[in-house]
């Protein structure tokens, strides 16, 4: 029989007690009392447990399941309570095991090993032929009808048993069933106030009220990071507080203790994981399958929950191959409990927006109960196993190469962050065989975590650096692309005019092909979107002058995608001050929105594409996209309007403007509202005119390929 990871085998067992318990000391059951708060529920369960003799109670450990087993069973048999051995075979239980009146209590952490029955020697088999008979010695589970069994011989007896099951295939089996909770913790608030008067006696109420409002201080709860807390997390705190009262820790010491929380969490996740019994596939595949999900949900922290559970899923089944390399893992489709698995994992489900194209989208998200928890499992899947991260690497490239932002920037973000924690490995395994690929999405994904990890560690920052020097300068093409990706962010270089020098050292490269300068552009307008938009555009408009074709190119293409391309689409400016608020409009209008005073700047640049004959119609089409953007969004047609005027500085500039107007009113599949076409009229009539000011001075008739 089988309970959970636990393993009872059957057979020829004379002389092996069926039951085997110990008595509950009656100290142990006094500070219970003193110090127990009732969870969520406690009443219904007392009403089941009553009712029908056996109930299961299924969480993670650290919940404060045994702690509730062992009140219930105190209160319904009036403190005589038992342990039941774990080891204990409850189908073989015979109602004269059972003592009248007495609770019992066994606790299933699904971390046994396996322990194989006692059968007679055979001498006559040879040990070829007793090993192929071992392997098909075979665990079942136990079906309900044992556990009725069960709860029949406890109702003869007047007495009571309460299963502590942890998370994994037997507790979701047991919560599909009548006896099966899935154990809610009590209040971090009214534990910790017990734990504090028991420690501190009844009498020291200003004490207590001091170390409440030490654990409400946000440096506390921000060193914990957790939140809520466990039963066993707030017993530690309540002592930490205690002592700090009491003048035998300091402060510091305080918070340091503190801080190990979330790691202490995560290492007995792992530890528990690497208990699971290595001959029973379903017990290893069951801990895997949790520890992935674990590791996805700290990787995928906020994201859509569907993003999460596919991407452990698709972890579970590397970790699978790596444990087992000659089986193939197959997936779970209608067994899991959802509730417990989040439990277990200690995260939440919670309503966000997902943005589609232009569109926001409500939608169910996953995250972790506390600030710290992402991180210190991370770091201890990759600090303390490492034979864990050949699989995760390359969970992480596959993730990396979804064109879904929502899947691949996390796990960017991640690989940038193992790399703060060991960069010759993470290099070696995640950066180089994602820069050195030939999907272009590998390569942007190369680029954000280099980005990133630069931005993370200022010590790994100048190694970053000479690499993706390296790579502009003596790379192949997937090389100087990726570091073109990498300068957009502007992390590595010492200065966004050092990230720009690059760029244009690289348009300038010879051989260089007509992706590497959309490479660049890209890379440019996001640092125009970054914290030095100033600094950006005048380059753009030094590039605009430059004599070099390739670099007239490079800003084209630059002044063009900040009439197209939206801040959505370039991953890392959420929180630009002139973009946080218009996500979804062209980089340009964004701009012009947050900071005016770069409106000449920016249109100088937009009349040189509109006055260049090989980029007129491609500028034109970006601001085609604009109006009609703008039709269904009157603040941007707002700027759009305001912005015209400085666009026109003689009677062939207004033409061309109201020329494009005219092809848009007149589209026969998408025709402009007369309205918005007569807005957009009038506005062109405001004839307004600019001077341009680039980083070198030069008129503007020497920017462009045509004049004025």
């Amino acid at each position: 029989m089988n309970l959970g990871d636990h393993h009872h085998y059957h057979g020829a067992r004379a002389g092996v007690p069926r039951l085997v318990s110990g008595t509950v000391p009656r100290d142990e059951l006094r500070r219970l009392r003193l110090v127990f708060e009732e969870p969520p529920g406690y009443a219904e369960l007392r009403a089941l447990l009553e009712r029908q003799r056996l109930i299961a109670l299924c969480g993670d450990p650290g919940t404060g399941r045994g702690y509730a087993a062992l009140s219930l069973l105190d209160e319904v048999t009036h403190g005589q309570v038992e342990r039941m051995d774990p080891r204990t075979e409850l189908d073989r239980i015979d109602e004269s095991d059972l003592q009248e009146g007495h609770g019992y209590l066994v606790k299933i952490t699904g971390e046994e090993m396996i322990t194989r029955g006692r059968r007679p020697r055979d001498d006559t088999r040879d040990r070829e032929d007793r090993e192929e008979r071992d392997s098909r010695w075979a665990a079942e589970r136990p079906a309900e009808l044992h556990l009725d069994r069960l709860g029949t011989l406890l109702d003869r007896r007047g007495a009571y048993a309460i299963l502590v099951v942890g998370v994994g295939g037997f507790a979701d089996e047991l919560l599909r069933g009548r006896y099966g909770r899935l154990f809610s913790m009590p209040s971090a608030d009214g534990t910790l106030r017990k734990h504090l008067v028991a420690l501190l006696g009844h009498a020291e109420r200003d004490r207590l009220e001091e170390a409440l409002t030490l654990a409400r201080r946000p440096d506390v709860t921000r060193a914990m990071g957790l939140d809520p807390l466990r039963p066993h997390e707030v017993e530690s705190l309540a002592r930490l507080l205690v002592g700090h009262l009491k003048e035998e820790n300091s402060e510091d010491a305080l918070l340091a203790e503190l801080r190990t929380f979330a790691h202490a969490q995560a290492d007995r996740w792992f530890a528990a994981t690497g208990r699971a019994a290595p001959r029973n596939r379903d017990a290893v595949a069951a801990a895997l399958r949790q520890a992935a999900f674990r590791t996805a949900v700290a990787v995928y922290n906020g994201s859509p929950y569907s993003v999460a559970v596919a991407a452990a899923e698709q972890l579970a089944w590397e970790f699978a191959q790596s444990t087992d390399p000659g089986r193939e893992p197959g997936r779970l489709l209608f067994s899991d409990h959802r509730p417990a698995r989040l439990a277990a994992a200690r995260a939440e489900l919670f309503t966000g927006d997902v943005t589609f194209d232009s569109r926001r989208l409500e939608t169910l998200k996953v995250r972790l109960q506390g600030s710290a928890l992402a991180r210190a499992v991370l770091t201890r899947v990759w600090e303390d196993h490492h034979n864990a991260r050949g699989p995760l690497c390359q969970w992480l490239r596959t993730q990396c190469d979804n064109g879904l932002p929502m899947v691949w920037i996390p796990a960017a973000i991640t690989a940038a962050a193992l790399c703060t924690l060991d960069y010759a490995y993470a290099r070696d395994e995640i950066v180089v065989p994602l820069a050195y690929s030939d999907s272009l999405q590998q390569r942007l994904a190369a680029a954000t975590v280099l980005a990133q990890t630069a931005a993370l560690s200022e010590p790994v920052r100048p190694i970053v650096r000479d690499t993706v020097r390296e790579w502009a300068r003596e790379g192949d093409e997937r090389q100087v692309s990726t570091a073109a990706f990498v300068h957009g962010f502007g992390t590595v270089e010492r200065s966004v005019s050092a990230s720009l020098d690059e760029l244009g050292r690289m348009a300038g490269r010879d051989g260089g092909d007509w992706d590497l300068l959309v490479y660049a552009s890209f890379s440019a307008a996001r640092l125009i979107a970054g914290a030095e938009p100033e600094t950006a555009l005048r380059r753009v408009g030094a590039w605009l002058g430059d004599r070099r074709t390739r670099h007239r190119d490079l800003a084209l293409l630059t002044v063009n995608r900040l009439i197209w391309q939206r801040p959505t689409h370039l991953w890392g400016l959420e929180e630009a001050p002139a973009l946080k608020d218009h996500m979804n409009w062209p980089i340009a209008a964004a701009l012009l929105a947050d900071a005016p005073r770069y409106t000449r700047m920016l249109a100088d640049l937009v009349w040189c594409g509109l006055d260049t004959s090989r980029w007129r119609e491609d500028v034109q089409d970006s601001l085609s996209d604009w109006i009609r953007r703008g039709e269904n969004d009157a603040e941007l047609l707002d700027v759009l309007c305001d912005f015209l005027p400085h666009l026109v500085s003689g009677v062939d500039d207004a033409e061309r403007l109201r020329n494009l107007v005219r092809r848009l009113e007149r589209d026969p599949d998408e025709s402009l509202a007369p309205a918005t076409a007569q807005r957009l009229r009038d506005a062109i009539a405001g004839h307004r005119t600019v001077v341009v000011q680039p980083e070198t001075p030069a008129h503007r008739t020497k920017m462009t390929d045509g004049a004025r």
